[in-house]
């Protein structure tokens, strides 16, 4: 039986876009997740993925992570296909990890350096500094002894981003991240991004929240099965657009403090959760 071995860090490009796609096609049995979808992704930026439930977020961030191939269409990471990244880190809206499992939260940090050691090589005194200062990073340290089954959402979210960060990730994947998270928290992990753009990682977050992506984003996908439009907010929020990713269900208002996005409802978008299938 052949033992899963550490992966070989691909060179980068020196201008290449972090992300590239090329005319995507994803095709579900008989509907189409996403049609012919062209987007690059410059690297060091922080990019909110944005679009109505079922518009194909989450297709979106499994073709970049390489976890699907495309049916039609090119998919690059750093000029390279996807899914053999080590600089890759994807944090989804179901995380792969049974809570009621005997692990602690520095075990689970010390997953992120999995892909480098390989599942033969003990970690030595170097990786256990990385996953300390991981930990360090997230406010997470003092919790390292702890099960991860008695972590709050907000907790295991940044236990996540830790992870990432130990694995020297400089393209991290967010799937909806705020979902069922309070305020407080929500702040929390905003002020990690904060600390990861400084270093030029680049971040790829879902959401559903339009003011927060106008707000806390270099720039805006807005997906509804394409690409909608794909740049700076207040080049991607507009009416037009907004009209063709959301139909009649959302309308833009010009007010003293810039445009505002609201339903039908007359309430503004704010850090609503997605459900389970974008």
């Amino acid at each position: 039986m052949q033992t899963p071995a550490a992966k070989t860090p691909h060179t980068h490009s020196a201008h290449g876009p972090a992300v590239l796609l090329r005319g995507v096609d994803v095709r579900f049995d008989d509907h189409d997740a996403l049609q012919d979808v062209s987007v690059a992704i410059e690297p060091g930026l922080r990019v909110a993925v944005v679009g109505p439930n079922g518009a194909g977020k989450s297709t979106f961030f499994n073709l970049v992570s390489g976890l699907l191939a495309p049916n039609r269409g090119e998919v690059r990471v750093h000029g390279h296909a996807p899914g053999q990244h080590l600089c890759l880190a994807y944090v989804t809206q179901a995380s792969q990890l049974d809570w009621n499992f005997p692990v602690s939260v520095w075990d689970v940090a010390m997953m992120g350096r999995t892909g480098k050691l390989g599942l033969l090589r003990r970690p030595d005194a170097a990786d256990r500094a990385l996953v300390r200062a991981s930990l360090e990073r997230v406010g997470m340290l003092a919790l390292a002894g702890r099960q991860v089954g008695e972590l709050s959402g907000g907790q295991r979210q940044r236990l996540f981003i830790a992870r990432a960060l130990a694995q020297e990730a400089d393209l991290l994947l967010l799937d909806e991240p705020f979902a069922g998270l309070d305020v407080t928290s929500q702040d929390q992990i905003l002020q990690i991004l904060d600390d990861l753009r400084s270093q030029g990682v680049t971040v790829l977050f879902a959401t559903h929240d339009l003011e927060l992506a106008a707000e806390k984003f270099d720039r805006i996908l807005l997906l509804n099965h394409r690409c909608v439009a794909y740049g700076p907010p207040a080049d991607v929020l507009t009416q037009q657009n907004l009209s063709a990713a959301f139909g009649g269900h959302l309308k833009v208002v010009d007010t003293a403090h810039g445009p505002l996005v609201v339903g039908d409802s007359g309430g503004h978008h704010h850090h609503s959760a997605e459900g389970k299938h974008g």
